[in-house]
């Protein structure tokens, strides 16, 4: 896809399979896609989660894709909401124009069947890439520096889109390494909206019940509580800092049975609080994915480094922008201007999810 338009939504063309369109991205009926999977045969099955099944299958002129079949529920109330839920999602994604965000071909609203057609993305996740095993039980091949940076600038452009050149406003709310999806080893794309919110430009924030995935939720989330919990687009900003902590460890975001983040700080600490720190030197040598095996760019790793710890480490308030994030990441920036020493305040025992001290809190 490299050079090209990222995402042509519908054709012009009318085709006998498909029903009228609605909010700007085509519909399909259940028939057309039912055959496509070979009526959702598990064979087809491309994974499972809380919101529904996900199914590879062609349609009829050829095209290869991704279909999500969202969970039908018994009872009358969840099944309302599931599909008030679906009918926002199919709202959001008819207004998305971007290379690094999957693109939506089509859709399906038949009574209980609620399905979502998606480009087909063969390469897999990150997560796979990442910690995943091949057929034969090998661990995948390791992901080269370069790639990791693609990935990293890649999902930072997707997010800064999302969050300031959409109107309105798009918070993901999701932002994992298993929903972003290689589409060849030089183009990646963001992937699953179904918990996605639209934000009104007059908006500072916004209250909700926690959702996503419990290891990439910011510190918002864990307040005392539970109630009221603030949303906003930095909480997206929060879990791509997830991300990039991955891409520098090759670790899971629940490591040693803590949050990736409260593992990394001492060991990001010792990068952050000086000025000219060593990366081959011996206290780093754990944080960075052996897999690498050093072969990397060290201002692209302190870059890096950088803008985990601005979104990870920050107050919520003083996380950066994602158009920060890409502007550090393609060196039109320097880091400094989203962590600077006087920062390092910020990490402590406990950081990021122990209540900030008084004298520095954001509240």
């Amino acid at each position: 896809m490299p050079g090209t338009c990222f995402c042509r939504l519908f054709e012009k063309k009318k085709k006998a399979n498909r029903q009228p369109s609605s909010e700007g991205v085509p519909s399909y009926a259940f028939e057309v896609l039912a055959k496509a999977t070979g009526n959702f045969s598990n064979n087809n099955r491309l994974g499972e989660g809380g919101y529904g099944q996900v199914y590879k299958g062609k349609l009829p002129n050829g095209k290869v894709v991704a279909i999500k079949r969202l969970i039908h529920h018994s009872d009358s109330d969840m099944e309302e909401n599931a599909q008030l839920q679906f009918e926002e999602e199919v709202k959001t994604i008819s207004r998305i124009r971007h290379r690094n965000i999957v693109e939506v071909v089509g859709y399906c609203s038949n009574k209980a069947d609620r399905l979502l057609v998606y480009e087909f993305v063969s390469n897999n996740s990150l997560k796979y890439h990442l910690r995943g095993k091949t057929s034969h039980g090998m661990e995948s091949p390791a992901i080269d520096w370069p790639s990791r940076m693609k990935i990293a600038l890649g999902t930072a452009k997707g997010l800064a889109y999302l969050h300031e050149d959409c109107k309105p406003r798009i918070i993901h709310r999701d932002i994992k390494s298993d929903n972003i999806l290689r589409y060849d080893i030089y183009e990646l794309q963001i992937g699953d909206f179904g918990i996605s919110k639209d934000f009104a430009d007059s908006a500072t924030h916004v209250f909700t019940e926690p959702r996503g995935t419990v290891a990439y939720a910011p510190p918002e989330y864990y307040n005392k509580d539970g109630q009221n919990r603030i949303l906003t687009d930095k909480s997206d900003v929060f879990s791509f800092g997830i991300v990039l902590l991955e891409l520098i460890t090759r670790k899971l975001a629940i490591f040693m049975k803590k949050p990736l983040a409260i593992w990394a700080m001492p060991l990001l600490k010792q990068v952050l609080d000086t000025n000219e720190q060593d990366l081959d030197a011996e206290n780093c040598k754990d944080l960075f994915d052996s897999k690498l095996q050093k072969e990397y760019n060290k201002d692209e790793m302190i870059r890096m480094i950088y803008c985990v710890a601005a979104c990870l480490y920050k107050p919520m308030k003083l996380r950066p922008q994602m158009s920060q994030i890409v502007e550090v990441l393609k060196k039109n920036m320097e880091p400094k201007n989203i962590w600077d020493r006087n920062d390092s305040k910020y990490l402590y025992e406990g950081s990021p999810y122990a209540p900030l001290p008084q004298q520095i809190s954001d509240s």
